[in-house]
């Protein structure tokens, strides 16, 4: 029911919006009443399908109304029977059968800007295509336009030696290698200083991870500082005779033969 009742809609729309382009058309050739004849008369069938589907609450009334203006000269039984003939019709129209009724070319058409009349010359719609086309291309040109940052299109190439090269490393690999290794050394580097500061309280600055870096790299490997110097303790007693002589030549040593004083 909701979908019979969308459609109903939908139709009304669409014939509303060809009488009106028909308004406009017959304004253009400056006509007030439809021409008689043959071509008239299909004019006016094409009027009565029209003002029935746009106004389903009274079609019956839309048909006088919209007929009896453009065809004056018919009398009350002429209308009595053209309403009673739409009644009956189908009333399925599209753009280029409406068009062909109304005798409209493509270039009237764009000339008045017509949305739901077609046109009468173009029964394979390839010139439509073309001019479709040809105008969304001019869109996305100009989309593309306004959004160009002047650069020229694909993957900008890179300017001088690559940065590999310039290292003096065998391969683009082993540079990315030495590279990753240098990162780890620094955060090595980072966290020991980091432990020593909460230790001893010291700070210290980025001069001395970088200086840390550069001696932990050269060395090769990360050594332990050596141990701090012992003295030795020697007694005199224990040191045998002639060992030790002082600057004026007479044994130093230990024991009775040589007492210390």
């Amino acid at each position: 029911m909701a979908k019979q009742k969308s459609d109903s809609d939908k139709s009304a729309m669409i014939a509303r919006g060809r009488l009106k382009e028909a308004r406009k058309l017959f304004a253009h050739r400056g006509w007030e009443v439809l021409p008689q004849g043959i071509r008239g008369q299909l004019i006016l069938k094409w009027v009565a399908d029209h003002a029935w589907l746009a106004y389903p609450a009274n079609p019956k009334g839309a048909v006088r109304r919209h007929c009896g203006q453009l065809a004056p000269w018919l009398k009350e039984d002429g209308l009595a029977e053209l309403i009673a003939t739409t009644a009956e019709s189908n009333k399925k129209w599209s753009h280029d059968q409406s068009a062909t009724v109304l005798e409209i070319s493509m270039r009237d058409g764009r000339a008045l800007g017509f949305r739901f009349l077609g046109c009468d010359d173009d029964p394979t719609y390839e010139r439509r295509l073309k001019i479709k086309r040809a105008k969304n291309a001019a869109r996305a040109r100009k989309y593309r336009a306004s959004r160009s940052t002047g650069a020229k299109r694909g993957r900008p190439k890179s300017e001088g030696v690559p940065a590999w090269v310039a290292a003096g490393a065998s391969s683009k690999a082993t540079y990315y290698r030495h590279l990753e290794a240098g990162k780890s050394e620094t955060q090595n580097a980072s966290r020991h200083i980091s432990n020593n500061k909460k230790r001893d309280g010291n700070s210290v600055s980025l001069g001395g991870v970088t200086e840390f870096c550069a001696t932990h790299r050269q060395r090769g490997a990360l050594e332990a500082p050596p141990p701090p110097h012992r003295p030795i303790v020697v007694r005199l007693e224990d040191i045998p005779d002639g060992l030790i002589v002082d600057q004026d030549g007479v044994e130093f040593g230990g024991g009775a033969k040589n007492p210390i004083g």
